[in-house]
């Protein structure tokens, strides 16, 4: 049986490689100096004593979630033995203390691809899922990512009554109880991202339905009972979806952008979280570029992407360019070239964009850091003064205040300050 992979990446900058490491299942740190991981208990954030944040070489962090009270930031560690052991962390935004840190080798000791490798590695990854301390992975890291929207960590999920727990094994997804004890594996297809509703009834995921231009997987949402009960339903016209969703304030409603151009349009889609499911695109992107990167507001009010493509005239060797659309009304709200090297970042729901990244790349050089905030409402533009390093991705937790990664701790930039 020939293999699904992934669509082949565009990113080309380090910092886009680093945020693809990001697909593995949830993570938790360990402090270099220290041989063995170190472990939580299960018990919720808000129960586990704050620590100061331990004096280690910051390393290279992923911005997994920001809570949506905005309190709680949760990374992930990319570098180095932390990628093996799959360290997480929880801190809190405010005081900067470590609320959880753990690792999950178990995890970590899945296999990153399982279809077609070898005859038997059904039987030899059941046997690893079988074990009592890959349980114990399972719902150490469940505990650390319930409270986040979705209740998920990577390609780990856990429903909000922490009545079950999604994760890929590989290109396989399985789901397993509160305990831990893995039930079924839901498709003998490829499947991605688990994501459970926030009401916990139902789980949202990626899966494999053939290719594109005969080469490249096709992947389009599916969703299912939680208690596994039917088998998943195909939500026509999520071809493309990606695996960034965003939430709208009362939860019932996900947003997404799908895109595979030129043969799936770049969109934003909004997905009904409660039975019948509907499917709407929201607003769509005229142009037919490749997609680098996208950005949705934290409750799907607003999403902005940076596209390019090949312009032999320019001396980056493409043609970048940046659009934001109001999910409310559909329409396009900036429309316009971008800088080499300025990836959109985060927007606010109150339309404050923000851009990053190294300015002016010619020839694959990338000039000097920049921060350039876009008021999407006012339609004003400006440049940070002071120099200001947001990492690959931020989140907002009001209409100006955008929470930033700093080594393994986080960072409150107030935008209405500069």
């Amino acid at each position: 049986m020939a293999r699904l992979v992934h669509p082949p990446p565009v990113l080309r900058l380090t910092a886009f490689a680093l945020a693809s490491l990001a697909l593995v299942a949830c993570a938790g740190p360990r402090v270099a100096v220290t041989p063995k991981p170190v472990h939580t208990t299960a018990a919720p954030v808000a129960a586990v004593a704050a620590t100061p944040a331990p004096a280690s070489p910051p390393g290279h962090w992923y911005f997994e979630w920001l809570s949506a009270d905005g309190t709680r930031a949760l990374l992930r560690r990319l570098d180095g033995e932390a990628r093996s052991t799959l360290q997480t962390r929880v801190v809190d935004v405010e005081t900067k203390h470590v609320l959880v840190e753990d690792a999950f080798p178990e995890l970590g000791k899945l296999p990153t691809a399982t279809i077609g490798r070898k005859p038997n590695e059904v039987a030899e990854l059941m046997g690893r899922l079988a074990a009592p301390t890959f349980a114990d992975d399972l719902v150490r890291g469940a505990s650390m990512a319930e409270a986040f929207p979705f209740g998920s960590c990577g390609r780990l999920s856990t429903s909000p009554q922490g009545g079950a727990i999604a994760f890929n094994a590989g290109d396989w997804l399985y789901v397993a109880d509160s305990r831990g004890h893995v039930q079924k594996r839901l498709t003998t297809q490829a499947a991605y991202d688990p994501r459970f509703t926030p009401d916990g009834r139902n789980l949202l995921f990626r899966r494999a339905t053939g290719t594109i231009d005969k080469v490249r997987a096709k992947y389009e949402l599916f969703i299912m009972p939680t208690d596994l009960s039917s088998a998943p339903r195909l939500l026509g016209g999520t071809a493309g979806a990606r695996d960034r969703f965003a939430i709208d304030a009362e939860g019932g409603v996900a947003v997404v952008v799908a895109s595979q151009e030129p043969h799936i349009k770049t969109c934003v889609l909004s997905i009904g979280l409660k039975a019948p499911f509907a499917v709407k695109k929201l607003a769509c992107i005229d142009g037919g570029e490749q997609l680098v990167d996208s950005t949705l507001s934290p409750n799907g009010r607003w999403a902005a992407v940076t596209t390019q493509k090949a312009a032999k005239d320019s001396p980056s060797g493409f043609e970048w360019r940046l659009r934001a659309v109001s999910l409310a009304t559909g329409k396009v709200a900036l429309d316009e070239p971008a800088e080499p090297g300025l990836l959109v970042r985060a927007v606010s729901d109150a339309g404050l964009l923000v851009q990053s990244g190294g300015g002016g790349m010619v020839a694959g050089i990338i000039g000097e850091p920049r921060v350039v905030v876009d008021d999407l409402v006012a339609k004003t533009k400006r440049t940070l003064r002071r120099p200001v390093e947001l990492g690959h991705r931020g989140f907002f937790r009001s209409a100006t205040e955008l929470v930033v990664v700093r080594g393994g701790s986080v960072a409150v930039v107030d935008l209405a300050q500069d």
